[in-house]
């Protein structure tokens, strides 16, 4: 294919960073000691810290300045030592029995901030290992030596440094200690059902070429609203009248109840000073209905709750049918006399209200959310203590307080051709296909529609249809003739389908309803696994407005896409360059958290032409949370096999491989690296055709924190780094190739750049390669006529992977979940149970999965 040549070349951009060097490290010496404590479970950091910090307190002797702790196993003093030692605790005057903590002194990092091994002898009651670590001078030179050579001691390393410059800020808004964000409640918004919306602060020291820097970013979370028990109670269940919270136990739908205990189940509560003298709240075990009639022994003596308060504490409940809540083993408290202790993160999912609420909070302009970030370090309330920190100011350590700034290049955008090779103008990330058709077109046949909804909705229905073919007719993808509709029966859509797999149609569209979890599954599985035929679902409102016609031409795009057709290619001059190469995206999404009786999928999707617009894709089950892809090689040998079948290869077998690898966080980049480029090397060697086929590996992520702000009237309309805005330097790693690319346009909020890290360059690319070839990657996404933020084959894996549950037989999938749902491990986890009811589904080259 030919194109009109481009002018190429790079825009110099300068722009202001969320990162502040560090202009001194500490200056004095650090001591390492492990922390054992055997007496309390390791999971209660709260009460760990309690008592850590009454050690200190009561041991003024040994602690002349107050000490370092994670909140686990490691504690430092700054500027003295002290010996190894077993110290009992009292925390209070009641405890019968003492903790005990055990210190042992493990490793000290020097003037120089280097970490050097102590001479000791091990305790018999811990596992100890001492580690030589390399300086920090090292871990940010150009050569990067401490970076190849000391792996986890390094982190280590860095880890001393993250508590020095986030404890006081942590300590002082009641957060755990090793916390790498703190929230206020300053400008809260409440989300209903119980929960606000808070907003925090994010802090993270990264060593990058030739300093170190500290990261500081806005950050938000629900969290759950402090105050009387009974009144988060009532406004969670949204009730009126205190009654209705009373007979919530017995009420014929359970599910309201159930609901109740899941929210509050963990919840930190403190009871009224004169029941209880807690200095910190204590998690919530389970609800106990009818908390005043609930009976227990006191000296032998049955008694009740209502009779306990009235008889010790002189105290008459006024709610005493309302439910209790059990602290700890058997303790009662009914729920008037409890309040929510401040501060608590909600890690739940939240409802589709709440979610919206909570958005329109984190959302912030690129301006404003620079000024949050400079008002914590350097306002007048200090919210982040660079200024007044004791813990800095005893370790010798300044931060600036000026953000830095740093100089990118914006990439030229490519061309996205369609049909008649008529390219599209880009205008700030985003093109239109008015006017256009599509590059190879695909005519689609025999289109059913299969309406899902109320009859009285059928001409909504109609008039939507009849846009949606007009569409698809302008960009030369409809065959024509007039589409059938066909009346589901939602209660019985196994059937439905049957019926619809005997009329053979070429392609479904689905009309759903606006809650259709159940039937779109069946669907899906139908669609993917049973009959290969194509389906595009869509739910919600009928736009008669001005929006129709560009929604429509989006639905187009995916249906196209679907059914095997090519809507348009992305040129520019590096893309000469990749006849014969082979392009991979990877990723691997896993269970939600707490869920282990569910595998993660892995998938790999490949290019199979030279413009990266035909589709080749692999996946598989692996245990919950495994992060490497065990069968990458395997599936990469799929894939292979499908590039060199594919007609313009001729038979050839690739001579560049680029993968793309998503969803890996810092501390897995080498790991996962090592195992998964060593597999496909290995595929690669074991035949002579391929054995000099170069691998590139590079890591793509967006869990980060790194922000990029332009001068004002030097961004794009929402006021972001324009697309293509890259940085190379300055803020990258000292080792590692890397770089930052901001690919698509702002819309609303502060954009997030991909952060691309290049572990293997086999092919020997340069960077300037490497961020061209992401950047036009990032706008052959077939489902959008805009530039995406990663690269559109780790856009695919993404979704192939979301997709993999609707590879299980929806009948299937629910008796596996009913008998291994009391698995609690990963050691329990059956994974060829999963593996045996897993379909692998059609093969095609269509993109079924968008």
């Amino acid at each position: 294919m030919q194109s009109q040549p481009r002018p190429s070349g790079r825009t110099r951009m300068r722009v202001i960073t969320n990162s502040f060097a560090v202009t001194r490290v500490p200056t004095v010496v650090l001591f390492q000691y492990d922390v054992i404590s055997p007496t309390l479970k390791p999971d209660n950091p709260r009460r760990r810290s309690e008592i850590i910090d009454k050690m200190q307190l009561t041991n003024a002797n040994i602690f002349p300045r107050r000490g370092m702790y994670d909140g686990k196993n490691i504690f430092y003093t700054i500027g003295y030592k002290v010996e190894n030692m077993t110290i009992p605790v009292q925390l209070n005057k009641s405890d019968k029995t003492p903790y005990i903590v055990r210190l042992t002194n493990t490793t000290y990092i020097d003037s120089k901030c280097a970490f050097q091994p102590l001479t000791f002898f091990p305790s018999r009651f811990i596992d100890v290992h001492a580690y030589h670590y390399s300086t920090l001078n090292d871990m940010v030179s150009s050569n990067g030596r401490a970076y190849r050579q000391g792996g986890d001691q390094n982190q280590a390393a860095i880890n001393a440094l993250q508590l020095i410059v986030r404890q006081a800020a942590n300590m002082r808004h009641g957060f755990p200690l090793q916390a790498k964000s703190f929230f206020t409640k300053d400008g809260a918004k409440e989300l209903g059902g119980g929960l606000q919306a808070w907003r925090g602060y994010f802090q993270s020291v990264r060593p990058v070429l030739g300093r170190l820097l500290v990261n500081v970013d806005v950050t938000h979370s629900a969290v759950v609203k402090a105050g009387p028990l009974l009144d988060v109670a009532m406004e969670f269940c949204n009730f009126r009248d205190i009654r209705d919270l009373a007979a919530l136990p017995t009420d014929p739908n359970p599910q309201r109840w159930l609901k109740l205990q899941r929210f509050l189940k963990g919840v930190l509560i403190k009871p009224g000073s004169q029941f209880a003298k807690w200095s910190k709240g204590r998690p919530i075990r389970a609800l106990i209905p009818n908390a005043g009639g609930y009976e227990f022994h006191v000296n032998g003596q049955p008694t009740t709750v209502r009779q306990y308060f009235q008889q010790k504490y002189n105290f008459a409940l006024r709610y005493s049918t309302v439910f209790g809540i059990q602290i700890g083993k058997d303790a009662v408290f009914p729920a008037e006399v409890c309040t929510i202790t401040p501060g608590q993160l909600y890690k739940k999912k939240l409802s589709e209200d709440q979610t919206k609420s909570f958005v329109s909070l984190a959302v912030q302009k690129p301006h404003q959310r620079l000024g949050s970030i400079e008002s914590a370090v350097s306002g007048d309330r200090q919210l982040l203590d660079y200024q007044q920190s004791d813990f800095l100011a005893t370790a010798g350590m300044v931060i600036s307080t000026r953000p830095l700034e740093v100089e990118g290049h914006v990439l030229t955008p490519p061309q996205v051709l369609f049909g008649g090779r008529q390219a599209s103008p880009i205008n700030n990330g985003a093109w239109n296909v008015m006017g256009r058709q599509f590059l190879t077109p695909k005519k689609i046949d025999k289109l059913m529609v299969l309406v899902c909804v109320d009859p009285s909705e059928r001409q909504a229905v109609e008039y939507f249809t009849k846009a949606l073919v007009g569409n698809l007719t302008k960009l030369g993808s409809y065959a024509g003739g007039a589409p059938y509709f066909h009346i589901a029966n939602l209660q019985n859509m196994r059937k439905t389908l049957e019926e619809v797999h005997k009329m053979q149609p070429g392609f479904v569209l689905v009309i759903l309803p606006a809650s259709a979890a159940i039937p779109r599954r069946y669907i899906k599985f139908w669609s993917s696994v049973i009959s290969g035929i194509p389906t595009q679902c869509r739910k919600g409102k009928y736009d008669s407005g001005k929006g129709l016609d560009q929604y429509c031409n989006n639905v187009a795009l995916k249906m196209h896409a679907k059914y095997g057709g090519i809507n348009s290619v992305v040129y520019a001059p590096i893309m000469d360059k990749l006849m014969g190469t082979m392009i991979i995206g990877c990723d691997v999404s896993h269970p939600a958290p707490g869920v282990n009786n569910r595998p993660s999928f892995a998938s790999m999707v490949a290019s199979v032409d030279r413009f990266a617009s035909y589709w080749t894709s692999a996946i598989e089950l692996q245990k919950p949370r495994q992060e490497i892809i065990e069968a990458i090689g395997p599936m990469f040998q799929t894939l292979l096999n499908a590039f060199v079948a594919f007609p313009e290869n001729q038979g050839r077998c690739p001579h560049t491989v680029i993968v793309y690898r998503d969803g890996v966080s810092e501390g897995e980049y080498e790991t996962v690296a090592a195992a998964e480029y060593d597999q496909i090397k290995r595929v690669l060697q074991s035949k002579e055709i391929t054995r000099n086929t170069k691998v590139v590996f590079i890591i793509v992520t967006k869990r980060h924190h790194t922000r990029f702000f332009p001068e004002r009237g030097a961004g794009d309309r929402s006021g972001n780094c324009p697309p293509g805005f890259v940085v190379e330097d300055q803020i990258v790693h000292s080792a590692i190739p890397d770089y930052y690319l901001l690919s698509h346009s702002g819309i609303i909020g502060t954009s997030r750049p991909s952060h691309y890290i290049v572990l293997r360059n086999d092919a020997q690319m340069t960077q300037q390669q490497l961020q061209e070839l992401s950047f036009n990657l990032c706008h052959s996404y077939a489902a959008a006529t805009r530039s995406v933020s990663i690269p559109t084959p780790v856009y695919y894996a993404d979704l192939l992977c979301g997709h993999a549950d609707y590879h299980f037989s929806p009948d299937e999938v629910a008796n596996l979940d009913d008998d291994s749902s009391t698995n609690t491990s990963n050691q329990d986890f059956n994974l060829e149970q999963w593996q045996t009811v897993f379909k692998r589904g059609r093969s095609q080259k269509s993109l079924y999965f968008l």
